[in-house]
């Protein structure tokens, strides 16, 4: 539409005189060179701009180059107030009637979100050929009479105002509310060993039973969770301005979880739930609380359903209930009163099992490990530590010492071995105390004594030997140069003489001093050759001694090598054969590579030369350093 810009007609009265059109300025409304200016400071002690423009527009006025983006912050609240004064608009006129007729054709949606207008050419009269120009300060002051204060398209009804072609155009659209965010929970601390967080029911509150390890230990004054804080949503306004408030988001009070042991901190970082002592996390779904406990006993089980696999950081555990297979317990002092199926890790505790184990693990390197129950093709092993095994069957044990009631069809490797029956085992120690021995069906019982390997001993001892005799060798080179050295009187005189001096045996007058550096420099090749000798015969004779020395502690090794090892069976009633194993000393017999090296050859019946005894009947007694002895005398002094 394009025309002469509308009339402007004479500006804002004075409080003495108001005319038509005119209308008194608040205080947060200063005039400035550059136009009327809003002060964000004063506007809510003069009784907030949204009255100021309700009065403009009802007295017939509008604003002339209004800011409308700023216009709108003004009336529905800026979110960062400006601290200086804002140009608002150039000035405020009088909007005549007959301007205000050429605005028509709005239509708002009955939910208000939307507002439409018919933009047409229009005419003066019927006698005008130009349309009349229409302005975007007239169409807001128009629009906000017909209701329309709130998300006018100011680009888009400027573009429609200028164009010549008739169009029916949403001018005017909602702003939905922002949805807030409700309170929740996070962890504070891996102890906790969740992979959610606790969720918020549809009533708003906290459901712990997502938490899938219900009973880890913590130290006082840990975190345990945080609550972060619900984010309240952001009003929207429909086109008529009004407000539509945000769903309000869910809350709960932290409080209501604080069990025994807990605490309620609350600071800057923000609100958090602390364990007031020392103890284990307990969890409990129908009061919706978390305690910490000095102890916890969990009566259900250890199963995918009810904890899935649990890492315990404290000292005492006891398990009332079934531990499934494939299932994984790691802690440190752990009893078991029903069965386990899955895997038991202890870190050098105590594990006692007592209904037994069938299919699972157990492991306590440096720890104790008691199976008052019945152990069947399970694999237990305490490297560095003990087990004690009531009925093992088609199982694995390896410790540093092992007592067995009755072993059936399993693999025994430790240092210190004592089964009160054994069945068709396969056993590996360097001490072995068997009290019956026979086999189980076609499977006979395997001893292996396990025997220190000295043949890395005897080539240490061969390489010392040639060692010392290399160094005596080139000893008598050295000191036959020596002796060569000395057989020349006058050089053997120098050095008797070299040595009274440096000791400091004799004074030389300054005549004598000049005499004696001539004599040092006529035998100094003499008497370099001579030091070198000397340094490296000290060096021979120092590392001569060393090597007598290991020579002697290897003798003495050799000679104890073969104490405390032996083996004695009370009655073998079945076919038995006890054999010699070697193992490598330098290396632990459990708990390292040499153990699965020692497992894998359990079952071997070895050579002819290293086997000791094979029978059905009798009894056994052996020790490394005594041979073939009664079996009461095998481990007594």
């Amino acid at each position: 539409m394009t025309s002469a810009e509308p009339p402007r007609e004479s500006a804002i009265g004075s409080l003495a005189d108001l005319a038509a059109g005119q209308v008194l300025l608040p205080g947060f409304i200063e005039r400035r060179p550059e136009g009327l200016c809003v002060v964000p400071a004063r506007v809510e002690q003069e009784g907030g701009f949204a009255a100021f423009v309700e009065r403009v527009f009802a007295a017939g006025a509008r604003f002339v180059r209004l800011d409308y983006s700023l216009f709108q912050d003004l009336l529905y609240g800026l979110e960062e107030p400006a601290t200086t004064p804002v140009k608002l608009a150039e000035d405020i006129v009088p909007f005549p009637p007959e301007r205000r007729a050429y605005y028509r054709g709005l239509k708002i949606a009955p939910d208000e979100r939307t507002a439409e207008y018919l933009f047409e050419p229009i005419y003066a009269d019927e006698a005008s050929t130009e349309p009349v120009a229409l302005d975007f300060d007239e169409f807001v002051a128009v629009l906000w009479e017909k209701g329309v204060r709130f998300g006018i398209d100011e680009a888009l009804v400027r573009e429609a105002l200028a164009a010549p072609q008739s169009q029916r155009l949403v001018v005017a659209r909602w702003k939905a509310p922002t949805p807030g965010r409700d309170a929740t929970l996070v962890e504070k601390t891996e102890a906790l060993h969740r992979s959610d967080a606790p969720r918020i029911r549809p009533d708003g509150r906290l459901d712990l039973s997502q938490f899938k390890n219900r009973f880890p230990q913590i130290q006082a004054g840990v975190r345990l969770v945080e609550k972060i804080p619900r984010v309240l949503g952001k009003p929207g306004r429909t086109v008529a301005g009004k407000l539509i408030e945000p769903e309000l988001p869910k809350d709960f009070d932290l409080a209501e979880l604080a069990g025994p042991g807990t605490r309620i901190e609350q600071g800057k970082e923000g609100e958090f739930l602390v364990s007031a002592r020392d103890g284990f996390i307990d969890i409990d779904k129908e009061t919706n609380q978390i305690s910490i406990q000095d102890k916890i006993v969990n009566r259900e089980g250890i199963s995918m359903r009810t904890t899935g696999d649990v890492a315990l950081s404290g000292q005492e555990f006891e398990e009332l209930g079934e531990v499934q297979e494939r299932r994984t317990v790691e802690g440190f002092n752990m009893t078991f009163h029903a069965a386990v199926f899955g895997n038991v890790i202890s870190r050098g505790g105590r594990v006692v099992l007592k209904s037994g184990i069938t299919g699972g693990r157990v492991t306590s390197p440096g720890g104790r490990i008691e199976v008052a129950g019945r152990a069947a093709q399970a694999r237990i092993e305490a490297p560095g530590g003990e087990v004690f095994v009531e009925h093992a069957e088609g199982s694995t044990i390896v410790a540093s010492r092992i007592k067995i009631g009755r072993a059936i069809q399993c693999a025994i490797l430790g240092e210190e071995v004592v089964v009160e029956a054994s069945e068709g085992s396969a056993i590996a120690a360097k001490k072995i105390r068997i009290g019956e021995s026979k086999a189980r069906r076609e499977t006979e019982t395997l001893v292996a004594v396990l025997v220190p390997d000295m043949s890395s001993h005897e080539r240490d001892v061969l390489a010392l030997e040639a060692e010392k005799r290399a160094i005596e060798e080139a000893m008598a080179a050295d000191e036959a140069q020596s002796a060569a050295l000395l057989a020349d009187t006058q050089f053997r005189q120098y050095l008797a003489l070299a040595k009274t001096i440096a000791a400091g045996g004799a004074k030389l007058s300054a005549e004598h001093e000049a005499r004696w550096r001539e004599t040092q420099a006529r035998f100094a090749p003499q008497s370099r050759q001579w030091l070198a000798i000397q340094e490296r015969l000290a060096k021979a004779r120092r590392r001569i001694e060393a090597i007598v020395a290991e020579l002697a502690q290897r003798a003495e090794e050799k000679a104890h090598s073969g104490e405390g090892i032996g083996c004695a069976i009370g009655a073998v009633t079945g076919e038995t054969l006890v054999r010699k194993m070697n193992f490598l000393p330098e290396q632990p017999i459990v708990g390292g590579a040499q153990a699965a090296e020692l497992i894998g050859h359990l079952r071997e019946l070895g050579a002819c030369g290293e086997r000791l005894f094979w029978g059905e009947a009798g009894e056994f007694g052996w020790r490394a350093d005594r041979g073939a002895c009664p079996v009461a005398a095998v481990f007594s002094p």
